[in-house]
């Protein structure tokens, strides 16, 4: 399983590097690859040759500086990895070099922190939102607090739409770690009887414990997780997000997958339908 954990050496992105800390406790099986995105400019003055040099220079003292933060937080840890590399990429796009480097080099996720943000970055948009809106590839994203523990509970948010296919999306990441999982469903009447009981049986086939909850339309969807999450405190979330939505729909409906990485108190898997 390859993991690509971001990281631009502020203390909040120590969370995702706790976080593959969490899962090694469980799997044996995990590749790290440490990235770290730099825009690194050119002087007009500055010939081709001088340059190049440089950014080669940067690019060497950047990995150092990158494996020396990373270790301070992996610790001894670091031997529980199958193998943990480092990347430093000259990018001009933060956002969309992440994604491309992860698509290009066939990792199975991407880890990224995130600290939240004011009502007004809400609506702009930020760095993981447009990651959890725009990657093929599954993001955790882990609150900027978080510290390394075991996962022994996931609740996973399906609505049972194509509930068969989510199962063997994230059948990836579960069967590498045997944790209780249990499926939150929120009914609706768009979801006639007939599916709902098989998807229930389904669901039982698979030993996985199914909650379903009425859909109070008086709480956002968000609201209603959110108090989930604190009641019932499991050590990890997971979700599909719509990645088709108009130009427009992007704008005036923002992603549920991508709020949910400001309301939730704990890590976050988000996968594209």
């Amino acid at each position: 399983m390859k993991i690509l954990v971001t990281s631009d050496f502020s203390p909040n992105s120590k969370a995702a590097i706790r976080f593959v800390q969490s899962l090694v406790k469980h799997s044996k099986n995990i590749e790290l690859v440490f990235y770290h995105a730099v825009q690194i400019m050119k002087p007009t003055l500055w010939s081709n040759v001088y340059f190049n040099q440089y950014k080669t220079d940067e690019i060497e003292r950047l990995t150092k500086e990158l494996k020396k933060f990373t270790n301070t937080v992996i610790g001894k840890d670091k031997v529980k990895f199958v193998a943990i590399n480092y990347v430093v990429d000259d990018a001009t796009d933060t956002e969309k070099d992440i994604i491309k480097y992860a698509e290009k080099n066939k990792m199975d996720f991407i880890c990224i922190a995130t600290q939240g943000a004011g009502i007004l970055r809400k609506i702009v948009g930020t760095h993981t939102s447009y990651i959890v809106n725009n990657s093929t590839v599954p993001i955790f994203v882990i609150p900027s607090y978080y510290r390394a523990k075991s996962i022994k509970n996931i609740t996973f948010l399906s609505d049972f739409e194509n509930l068969k296919n989510e199962l063997t999306k994230i059948s990836k990441f579960t069967k590498e770690h045997p944790a209780q999982l249990e499926v939150l469903h929120y009914a609706t009447v768009t979801i006639d009887e007939k599916k709902r009981l098989k998807n229930k049986e389904l669901l039982a086939k698979e030993m996985f414990k199914l909650n379903i909850q009425k859909n109070k339309l008086d709480r956002s969807l968000v609201d209603r997780i959110g108090t989930y999450v604190k009641k019932h405190k499991p050590e990890l979330l997971i979700m599909f997000t719509n990645r088709e939505k108009s130009f427009f729909e992007k704008i005036f409906l923002p992603s549920k997958s991508a709020e949910l990485t400001y309301s939730t108190k704990v890590p976050v898997l988000i996968y594209s339908k």
